[in-house]
């Protein structure tokens, strides 16, 4: 039988066992490239004492609400030319609160710790609302930015930790819930290929279970490949939806009921332009289409 080697991933926390003639490997949980020296080598604080996890647990929670309240305006930043910058800062930011976090919580106490840890940390942000706007706001944030971030990290707290946030956040605000997304998922979104003006068509009849070859993607890609395409400002409104409907669309899925507000989009926006593709309005499409938009980013990136 092969000699195997175990220990602790010194990033991530998780338990992996390697062949034990490799000298350098990836972490299956997290990625880090690794030596078999820091495998074997434990840092002091996987065995922390009882006083020195409770005193990494209380500074991290003290620092939670700063990895929203911090990043007020991040919203701003989901469109495809500034989310990844925008992602790489906010991690390098917010990390190591979670990985203190992380350090601070002893196994068997775990779920009761990031139980209080999610209620100190929405009380923290509740706090410091002080007109309606800002708790949409830092909800975008928070689903955005500070979820996929915990999750990306892949650290023994971060299922359990995002899990318990969310669950209280409904709890406390259940018109205004948000989802749990992962950063792959969410920049995917943003690597897509689809041109801005049918990125939103395309999230509505897929929502609705429509095919992508449905009779009003169609209408619609015809339209923006002639018609729009044609205009004066045809192409600069092409290139501006390209950089923003991913977002408008990560907003919909993560921080709102999608299946209910793609349906509004559909009645209020969709159904009539496409009518009025029927009828050859096209002048009439546009304007009704460049107003869905408009309202769409105010709603979901201003």
């Amino acid at each position: 039988m092969e000699e195997m080697t175990t220990g602790l991933c010194p990033k991530c926390g998780h338990t992996l066992q390697i062949p034990a003639e490799l000298e350098r490997f990836s972490c299956m949980y997290c990625g880090e490239r690794l030596t078999k020296r820091q495998l074997l080598t434990q840092p002091e604080e996987a065995s922390c004492s009882e006083e020195d996890c409770a005193v990494s647990f209380d500074h991290a929670v003290s620092r939670l609400g700063w990895c929203v309240q911090n990043f007020r305006g991040y919203q701003k930043k989901i469109l495809r030319d500034a989310f990844f910058e925008a992602f790489e800062t906010y991690e390098t930011g917010c990390a190591p609160v979670i990985q203190e976090l992380n350090s601070g919580v002893r196994p068997e106490r775990q779920t009761e710790l990031l139980e209080r840890a999610a209620e100190a940390m929405l009380d923290e942000l509740s706090a410091g609302w002080e007109k309606k706007n800002d708790m949409e706001d830092e909800k975008v944030v928070l689903a955005i930015f500070f979820v996929p971030m915990v999750r990306k990290l892949q650290l023994p707290v971060s299922e359990e930790f995002v899990s318990l946030l969310q669950k209280k956040w409904v709890e406390r605000y259940p018109k205004s819930p948000f989802y749990l997304g992962d950063y792959e998922s969410i920049s995917g979104g943003f690597r897509k290929k689809f041109l801005g003006l049918c990125f939103i068509t395309t999230a509505v009849c897929q929502e609705l279970g429509k095919p992508d070859d449905c009779a009003e993607l169609t209408a619609f890609r015809a339209f923006r490949d002639g018609y729009l395409a044609a205009q004066p400002d045809g192409e600069a409104l092409i290139r501006e939806y390209y950089n923003i409907a991913p977002g408008i669309v990560t907003c919909i899925n993560t921080c709102s009921d999608r299946h209910a507000s793609y349906e509004r989009i559909r009645e209020q926006y969709l159904t009539p332009c496409y009518e009025d593709l029927l009828a050859g309005r096209n002048a009439d499409c546009k304007t009704r289409y460049v107003q869905m938009v408009r309202d769409l980013e105010r709603k979901y990136l201003n």
